[in-house]
């Protein structure tokens, strides 16, 4: 079997919808959960009628494990992202990486093919986070 990344996407709004739906196309993208505090969001419907793992909290994708490959965050709470961070270093979490919102900037320009780089959703994001 091909590799695959293992992806949770925090965010299931304006975001993190498009990624979603770009990557359950992707044969060698894994969605192994989205988190949202909105259950009817967008991103959460997409998520449970592809049989994706739904939760309203982004912490639950912190196990140290290697269940998480990448966490892309962009519901746009600088809060979540500083919670996430926190519960990697009490975890000793060192396998995940969160996405900078530089990166996942990128990848949503590029995935809806925009002649423009998309709005951030964490400003505040700078440098190695």
């Amino acid at each position: 079997m091909a590799e695959k990344v293992r992806v949770a996407v925090v965010g299931g709004g304006r975001a993190g919808t498009p990624l979603i739906e770009d990557f359950i196309k992707r044969p060698y993208v894994e969605i192994v959960g989205v988190a949202d505090v909105d259950p009817e969001s967008p991103g959460a419907k997409i998520a449970r009628e592809n049989g994706i793992p739904y939760t309203e909290n982004a912490l639950d994708f912190c196990d140290p494990g290697e269940y998480v490959d990448i966490i892309v965050e962009v519901c746009g709470d600088p809060k979540v992202k500083r919670a996430l961070k926190e519960a990697f270093v009490d975890q000793n979490n060192r396998h995940t990486i969160i996405l900078h919102d530089m990166v996942a900037r990128l990848m949503m320009s590029i995935i809806e093919n925009s002649d423009t780089l998309k709005e951030s959703v964490h400003p505040e994001d700078c440098g190695i986070g």
